[in-house]
């Protein structure tokens, strides 16, 4: 069994930021603990490990190495599962495309002053919650980073992967 294998022995830690105990190590997320819902049950629970292993197969498609893959992963699932909703902040984006509806965990590219991969950690109709997979700056200059949770309008957002292959990003934070 793989260290990043979900196994009934991970635990979820909350100290200066969330972390989850593997049994083989701590994996700290970005997210401190007033970014977070109040987290209830600190098992790592089926539901998680399935949305961990989509995201998961999402994260591969960009060749990533294992240790990468999980954090982002981890990150991801934390996005989805314990971060509050915040209000969506799409006037710093370029609206790109209409009728776009992503899905969760499909790796997705926002227009700031440059595209910046993201995947899709939660949906809320017309808008949509992303985790950072690339640092940059939105249209007004404000520094965006790696790991950061945002809410867009989905018009702001474009698929990452154009035919077979994904745009060629690699996350610089997980």
């Amino acid at each position: 069994m793989s260290a990043y294998t979900p196994s009934a022995r991970w635990q979820w830690l909350v100290d200066e930021k969330l972390q989850l105990d593997t049994g083989y190590l701590v994996q700290s997320t970005p997210f401190v603990p007033e970014q977070l819902a109040t987290l209830t049950d600190t098992h790592f629970t089926l539901d998680q490990a399935q949305s961990y292993w989509m995201f998961w197969h999402a994260l591969d498609t960009l060749q990533l190495s294992e240790a990468a893959c999980f954090a982002a992963s981890v990150d991801a699932l934390c996005a989805m599962q314990f971060v509050r909703q915040t209000g969506h902040k799409s006037w710093g984006f370029t609206l790109v495309s209409e009728h776009y509806q992503p899905a969760i965990a499909e790796l997705v590219l926002l227009s700031g002053k440059v595209a910046l991969l993201a995947i899709v950690t939660n949906s809320y109709g017309a808008s949509s919650q992303l985790l950072l997979l690339d640092s940059g700056e939105n249209l007004q200059g404000k520094q965006l980073f790696a790991g950061q949770v945002l809410v867009v309008l989905n018009d702001r957002l474009q698929p990452a992967c154009q035919g077979a292959a994904p745009v060629a990003h690699f996350a610089k934070s997980a």
